[in-house]
């Protein structure tokens, strides 16, 4: 795990310089603290911070080959590198170092772009080839790691967070009307969207290619599903038993202790029980609580857990009244809107966890492609609903069963016989309605369709059932641009590598040719993932109630959540008043004020856009986390500048 940044001048219109592409990496400096290297090749730059876990000595970055001058700096872990290096090294090719990175360059100079489809692991990668000048970036497949990108001026920026991209003074720093649209549907930013005009996300599974001509895209991740039909339950358990298994063996590769995150559910429960028998010391467990009356703290079941299979155990606290301070942390470090209420705890675990060891396991990654959400219900027996009553009286009967409001929104969408209206409808934050009524000068910019940023993923799928469809496109649409991006942004501020072996893409190949009956068995979530789950843990941990890594933010909000969007969304010169109407935001405030409606899902995502384009933007509303919180070594973007050619 470290951080990449970098520079290709494709129009051979600047200068580049070792010290300030050093001084760029140094704003990620959090990302790798161990070591930093630069590499300049003519019109290329690469930037780039080490946190050192694989060959400690020999690993160093940016990798150049002596024969062919390709270049490499990586973010991420190869779990099947050395299976890798192994048929490398038949076909002719020498290793000077003993790190997956290296295995990555000669990969690509064996099988060139199709290398990504080799790698079993996280990555967010940059290739430089002389040979035709080119330079080849590379997010993973479910977008576990995420890889920015800029064109502006004839030259390509790129790093694994957009602060290095930033840095350029000649970037101009604007909002995109788009981002803000999509923003207030989802609640998150989907790939490739980011807050800033011009700044992109490379999406899940995606790669760029850019040379002299400019810049190209292109998904690589085009596998389909194909759903078998004739496996039997018995034979599902034992084979994803044993796959899990693999998984998790697989991912303790390290050259440094490995922890796990704990929640005290079946998913990290799983991780651990198989790090606990691969750990050759007693794997160092953490997890996060909140005292008083809070419904939600796991705490108790997450140390029974780690009591169980042995583990040194850390629970941490966090106090309600740090929450503000969290939420201008969490999102300085993020640098997107979020709406998960689980990054506060997330923050706090990993800040500790980097006091221990420098990797962990997290469950992260089961939910979306075992159906483990509430709204997922609505969707698997929707269109049974819609044939016995109709659409129109099928919605009408769900909205009066009352619920989880994600149960709600679901069922609620019944009405919507096209798929991807209906998958777009399950995933409102802020409804149409809202949406005009917010409708500012700037909103009045945008031209996107939300449905469209779902259709993209949907289309490759559409022949599969429609229950199927959601999972595969929540795979890789909510997972990776909401829970993935806190789970790296958030470990990685603290110098933490966090992994994810429930997305091992061998595993992941085997859940997603399941048929749903196989992950939605009547109101039972996860059934064969639970199933299994009964051959790592006692069957009273498998059914204990789930409560995931939740905060008491709506407590919270409730006692302070309108001062501060006084403070901030209210405020005259906010970024929300500026794109949206104020008096629509002001009315919203006072209906939950009063009672009247629970707006919380949707003054959150607003709080977080104020809060995180006031950062990007430097404006008045701005915040940045305390000097101990902040890169060390990190550099101030209006200090960098380059010598134009």
């Amino acid at each position: 795990m470290c951080g990449i940044s970098g520079v290709y001048a494709y129009r051979g219109n600047r200068t580049l310089d070792h010290a300030v592409l050093a001084a760029e990496a140094a704003l990620i400096r959090h990302r790798g603290p161990d070591s930093g290297g630069t590499h300049i090749d003519g019109d290329l730059g690469f930037g780039f911070r080490r946190l050192a876990i694989i060959d400690l000595d020999g690993g160093h970055q940016p990798i150049v080959d002596d024969e062919t001058g390709c270049a490499i700096e990586f973010n991420g872990e190869i779990y099947n590198y050395r299976e890798l290096r192994a048929e490398l090294e038949v076909r002719g090719h020498r290793f000077l170092t003993s790190s997956d990175t290296e295995v990555i360059l000669r990969g690509y100079l064996e099988w060139r772009d199709d290398i990504v489809h080799r790698l079993n692991g996280i990555f967010g990668f940059a290739i430089w080839d002389p040979r035709g000048e080119r330079l080849l970036l590379a997010r993973d497949h479910f977008g576990v790691k995420p890889v920015y990108w800029s064109d502006h001026g004839g030259s390509l920026r790129f790093g694994s967070e957009m602060r290095t991209i930033l840095a350029d003074p000649d970037l101009p720093r604007r909002l995109d009307p788009d981002a803000v649209r999509v923003l207030l549907h989802f609640g998150y930013l989907p790939s490739p969207h980011t807050l800033i005009d011009g700044v992109h996300k490379l999406g899940p599974g995606h790669l760029l290619v850019c040379d002299r001509h400019g810049v190209s895209v292109r998904r690589y991740e085009t596998t389909v599903p194909e759903i078998d039909r004739s496996i039997d339950e018995a034979t599902a358990v034992g084979t994803y038993t044993q796959l899990f298994d693999e998984a998790v063996t697989r991912q303790m590769v390290s050259d440094v202790e490995v922890g796990c995150l704990l929640s005290g559910g079946v998913d990290s429960g799983m991780v651990l029980a198989v790090a606990s028998r691969t750990s050759p010391t007693p794997v160092q467990t953490f997890t996060v609580g909140f005292g008083g009356d809070f419904d939600h703290d796991e705490s108790a079941d997450a140390a029974e857990t780690a009591a169980h299979f042995g583990s040194t155990h850390h629970d941490l606290r966090v106090d309600v009244d740090d929450v503000e301070a969290l939420l201008h942390e969490c999102l300085w470090h993020l640098e997107e809107p979020v709406l998960s209420q689980s990054t506060f705890a997330y923050q706090v675990m990993t800040r500790e966890v980097r006091k221990h060891v420098k990797v962990v396991l997290t469950g992260q990654g089961a939910d979306e492609p075992w159906a483990g959400y509430d709204r997922y219900l609505g969707e698997r027996y929707g269109a049974r609903a819609r044939w016995l009553f109709g659409s129109t009286a099928a919605a009408s009967v769900a909205g009066r069963l009352g619920g989880a409001e994600r149960f709600r929104r679901a069922t609620e969408s019944l009405g919507l016989t096209d798929p991807v209206e209906r998958f777009t409808a399950i995933h409102t934050v802020f409804d149409p309605g809202l949406v005009a009524d917010l409708g500012g000068r700037g909103l009045a910019d945008a031209t996107i369709d939300p449905s469209d940023v779902v259709r993209a993923w949907q289309q490759p799928v559409s022949h599969l059932d429609e229950f199927s469809q959601l999972l595969h496109i929540d795979t890789r649409l909510s997972l990776p641009d909401d829970l993935l991006l806190y789970g790296d942004k958030l470990s990685m501020s603290n110098s933490v590598e966090a992994r994810v072996p429930i997305l091992d893409r061998e595993l992941m190949a085997f859940v997603e040719s399941l048929p749903p009956e196989m992950k939605l068995r009547r109101r039972t979530a996860k059934y064969v993932h639970k199933q299994a789950a009964e051959n790592f843990l006692p069957r009273d941990f498998v059914y204990r109630k789930k409560r995931g890594f939740a905060t008491p933010i709506d407590r919270w909000f409730a006692d302070e959540l309108i001062p501060l969007l006084e403070r901030t969304v209210l405020a005259p010169d906010s970024v929300c008043s500026e794109m949206l109407d104020p008096t629509a935001i002001a009315a919203m405030v006072e209906d939950h004020r009063t009672g009247r409606r629970n707006h919380r899902r949707q003054l959150t995502t607003l709080v977080s856009l104020e809060i995180v384009a006031g950062q990007l933007l430097g404006t008045t509303n701005s915040h940045h986390p305390s000097s101990s919180n902040q890169p060390s070594g990190a550099v101030a973007a209006s200090t960098l500048r380059e010598t134009r050619a």
